[in-house]
């Protein structure tokens, strides 16, 4: 696994943002089970830390979330695309429990619709289901 020192630059009962000066890593974790609020808020303020910071790669930690709510996803796609599209983060990964990928709309969320008339975007997202595969994906070409 790829070690790397993470500062921890936000925390509560429910999140903890960090980042990683050397490798340009936001990294997002859900501590426990968000509220369709808490959620937005968590990712709003990560999503403005990661363009301060200037992030080019992302890490969300969701294993505890145990069902992510159609508004939540449609949510995300709005407000991570701009990042993705205007190529600021590179590779957005999200680790996530199987039980609530299979409740997502993977598609919808984390893959690029097929018949889509818009542009797509330039940094890539990808589902793992344990830290070290996201890691190992996030950093495989440094």
């Amino acid at each position: 696994m790829i070690d790397f020192h993470l500062e921890t630059l936000y925390e509560n009962d429910f999140t903890r943002i960090e980042w990683s000066k050397e490798l340009a890593l936001i990294q997002l974790t859900f501590r426990q089970h968000p509220e369709p609020e808490r959620f937005r808020n968590s990712y709003h303020l990560a999503i403005d830390t990661a363009q301060r910071k200037e992030a080019k790669y992302w890490l969300t930690d969701a294993r505890q979330i145990k069902t992510m709510e159609p508004e939540n996803q449609s949510w995300l796609v709005q407000n991570m695309m701009p990042l993705l599209k205007s190529n600021q983060i590179r590779k957005f990964a999200i680790v996530m429990d199987p039980k609530c990928f299979v409740m997502t709309s993977p598609t919808k969320v984390y893959e690029r619709p097929s018949t889509s008339t818009e542009t797509a975007p330039m940094g890539t997202i990808k589902v793992h289901f344990d830290i070290e595969a996201a890691c190992n994906w996030l950093f495989g070409e440094l």
